[in-house]
């Protein structure tokens, strides 16, 4: 009588599915810090850039503040001219020049006071690029203390049940365990899939009933036409007609 597989793929499917969950787990922590990383990296930037606008902005108004004084002095200087005009049409022309300059200088005092409110608006900008970046590189370094620990963990855990998963898969042997070695090289901890109601449960392919009648009975080791996966019945498991 053949050697009835079925309950011992069973178990190594759900090893399988244990240990994968274990990998996914440092897997995904480690997926997570990468993608952190980069959102590092891009916060960066965006602090860089807020910052630098703040300062290209100051020296934006440190200019005009220079010119703005530079005008009132020019119009300090005009006015003494005013009284050495020598005629009617100098003291005309001097009088045009204050006129001009003072106009220029309103005009450079709105931009400044505007400037001023909006240098106040970017500063809050860098501000909050900088907390933003500062939350993001500690919620990082919590991350990597998480996953360093479930990765100790999840260690831990392989080394418990690896001996038990190889005395298990050395209960196999023939066909099954060929095919199974075969299998696993290639699929790791995707190489095993059960029958559900005459369908393969990896790919929902339909199995002729002389396939499951060979997979109950352990005459030899099938694998899932479409998938590749080693298919083995669950115990109690019963094929509908």
């Amino acid at each position: 009588m053949a050697t009835d597989f079925n309950p011992i793929l069973a178990t190594l499917h759900r090893m399988h599915r244990q240990f994968a969950d274990l990998m996914e787990q440092v897997n995904g922590g480690l997926r997570r810090i990468r993608g952190m990383e980069a959102r590092i990296e891009e916060l960066k930037g965006i602090h860089e850039t807020a910052v630098r606008t703040v300062l290209d902005f100051r020296i934006s108004l440190d200019q005009k503040q220079a010119q703005l004084e530079a005008n009132e002095a020019s119009i300090i200087k005009r006015k003494k001219q005013l009284d050495e005009a020598k005629n009617e049409r100098e003291f005309k022309g001097i009088k045009e020049q204050i006129a001009a300059a003072e106009a220029a200088n309103a005009v450079l005092s709105d931009e400044i006071l505007e400037g001023l409110d909006y240098l106040d608006t970017l500063k809050q900008n860098a501000e909050l690029a900088k907390r933003n970046l500062e939350s993001t590189e500690t919620l990082l370094n919590e991350i990597r203390e998480k996953t360093q620990e479930t990765r100790e963990w999840a260690e831990a855990e392989i080394r418990r049940i690896k001996g038990d998963f190889r005395k298990k898969e050395a209960e196999l042997d023939g066909e099954h365990r060929m095919l199974y070695e075969k299998l696993f090289k290639i699929k790791k901890f995707d190489s095993l899939t059960s029958v559900e109601n005459k369908c393969c449960s990896g790919c929902h392919t339909i199995l002729p009933l002389d396939v499951i009648a060979s997979i109950i009975s352990c005459q030899k080791a099938v694998s899932c036409p479409m998938c590749s996966r080693l298919l083995y019945v669950k115990e109690g498991h019963h094929v509908k007609d």
